[in-house]
C-alpha cells in the first residue's frame, strides 16, 4: 500500500468526524422529543363574557418523522466511517510495517500516534520525551512521507514489494 501526506490527514478528520457523530447521536438518546405547552387565558365571544382557559401544546422540533430519518441516516454514515476507518488503520499499520522510510524509534511513535490513536503528550510519557519534542517528531516523519508519489515512483515501490511480478 502507497500511502501519501493527505491519507493520514484524512484517517485524522474521519476519527474526528466518527466521534463528532457518537456525539450527535448520544445527544439525541439523552435529548428525546419533547412538546411543549402552555395555558392561554380568554373569554367567550358572546355575553356573558366569561374568562376561559385554553392549553395549547406542539412539538419543539418540526417533526418526529424528521427526527427519525436523521438518526437512522446519522447510524448509517457512522456505521460506513467505522469500517472506512479500520480499513484505513489496517492500511497505515502495514505501511508503517513495511517501509523503509523509517527507524524503529519512527515507527514507534507513528504507531502509538495513529493506529493507538494517543495523544502527543502520552506518547512523550510512554517514551520519556515531552509532548514538544514528540509533536516535531511527528511532523519529521509526515514530512518523510510524500504528498503524492509519480507513477515512476508508484511503479518502482512495487517492484520492490513483489520482483517478480510483470508490472
Amino acid at each position: 500500500m502507497i500511502l501519501t501526506r493527505e491519507f493520514f490527514a484524512n484517517y485524522k478528520y474521519l476519527g474526528s468526524m466518527i466521534k463528532s457523530m457518537e456525539r450527535r447521536l448520544r445527544y439525541f438518546e439523552k435529548h428525546p422529543l419533547t412538546s411543549e405547552h402552555g395555558v392561554v387565558r380568554g373569554s367567550m365571544g358572546v355575553f356573558p363574557y366569561a374568562e376561559c382557559h385554553f392549553v395549547v401544546s406542539g412539538a419543539s422540533v418540526k417533526s418526529s418523522s424528521e427526527r427519525e430519518d436523521t438518526i437512522k441516516q446519522l447510524i448509517i454514515d457512522l456505521t460506513a466511517n467505522k469500517r472506512l476507518y479500520e480499513d484505513m488503520k489496517l492500511d497505515i499499520e502495514s505501511f508503517v510495517e513495511n517501509s523503509e522510510l523509517f527507524n524503529l524509534e519512527e515507527r514507534t511513535i507513528f504507531r502509538l500516534k495513529f493506529i493507538d490513536d494517543m495523544k502527543d503528550r502520552e506518547i512523550g510519557e510512554e517514551l520519556g520525551y515531552d509532548r514538544s519534542t514528540i509533536s516535531k517528531k511527528i511532523e519529521d516523519i509526515l514530512n518523510k512521507i510524500p504528498d503524492s508519489y509519480s507513477d515512476a515512483e508508484i511503479y518502482s515501490m512495487l517492484r520492490k514489494v513483489s520482483p517478480n511480478s510483470h508490472l
